[in-house]
């Protein structure tokens, strides 16, 4: 595997921006913004395999390394290099974690009919009432640079 995905994000936050019904009004600044990058789609993912690791490193250099052997992992306190257990299921690659508040989310991966796209899609629960959200981003495959120069004529 290899290449890329610049976003084009299909899909939006489902008016997670801000405080809604009480839903967090005691929200510091810090935990905003770490909600929002958790949120926020990559413009670009690399993504590479190495054995039972699948690494994803999006345009912000932060790192998400998924591992499909069933190995235990410490919870990491760097939000720029993050690991999860993760499962194949089917033609999807399913991950589960906690968002910076401490709910139960889980992300899944898969590439859409034709290989030229890739579905990244969400699912969590917010709120209260643990209102499920489902948030889907659409990336297209943009071939690797070359790294021949180009012809001359």
């Amino acid at each position: 595997m290899g290449g890329g995905w610049p976003g084009g994000g299909m899909g939006g936050r489902g008016g997670m921006g801000g405080s809604r019904g009480g839903g967090g009004g005691s929200e510091s600044d810090s935990d905003r913004e770490k909600m929002h990058l958790f949120l926020e789609p990559a413009r670009e993912l690399n993504i590479s395999q190495k054995d039972l690791e699948i690494d994803l490193i999006d345009d912000a250099n932060r790192k998400l390394a998924l591992y499909t052997d069933g190995r235990k992992l410490e919870k990491s306190k760097d939000q720029n290099h993050q690991e999860l257990p993760a499962k194949w299921e089917s033609y999807r690659l399913v991950a589960e974690g906690k968002d910076p508040r401490g709910n139960k989310y889980e992300r899944s991966y898969e590439v859409l009919d034709g290989n030229q796209q890739l579905r990244e899609t969400l699912y969590l629960k917010v709120g209260r009432n643990q209102t499920e959200i489902t948030v889907r981003y659409v990336y297209d495959l943009v071939a690797p640079a070359s790294s021949q120069p180009p012809a001359t004529h």
